[in-house]
């Protein structure tokens, strides 16, 4: 079960995690409700994987956070690499090619958690 964090705990695991990937949410909204059982069902398919997390923090709770990290739609996915926020390339419809971002914003299916997966770690 993807665990809900602090941002205290989240540094820690950003540490010891080569990647991390952050659900930025709120009880209240019905998407990041949905995305739940997907990254769940990630985590189940890595968890042989020990350099892989994934995580939940409330913005509602850590609004200082979701300011610090300019969270203005969620559900918002951060995602870390080797300490840092990651370089993620990833395909825009809006442009219809790829930009670099530290971020999955929105409702996406697995596969595209799985591309990232495999952008870092080749899993």
């Amino acid at each position: 079960m993807v665990r809900d964090v602090s941002p205290e705990e989240l540094e820690e695991i950003i540490k010891e995690k080569r990647l991390v990937f952050v659900d930025c949410w709120a009880a209240w909204c019905g998407p990041c409700r949905a995305l739940t059982p997907r990254l769940e069902e990630l985590e189940r398919e890595h968890s042989h994987n020990p350099d892989i997390a994934f995580v939940k923090l409330n913005v509602d709770e850590y609004r200082e956070f979701a300011i610090e990290h300019q969270i203005t739609a969620i559900p918002c996915v951060l995602v870390y690499f080797d300490g840092k926020p990651a370089r993620v390339k990833m395909y825009s419809r809006l442009t219809g090619g790829y930009q670099e971002t530290d971020r999955i914003i929105g409702l996406r299916d697995t596969e595209v958690y799985e591309e990232v997966i495999e952008q870092f770690l080749g899993d």
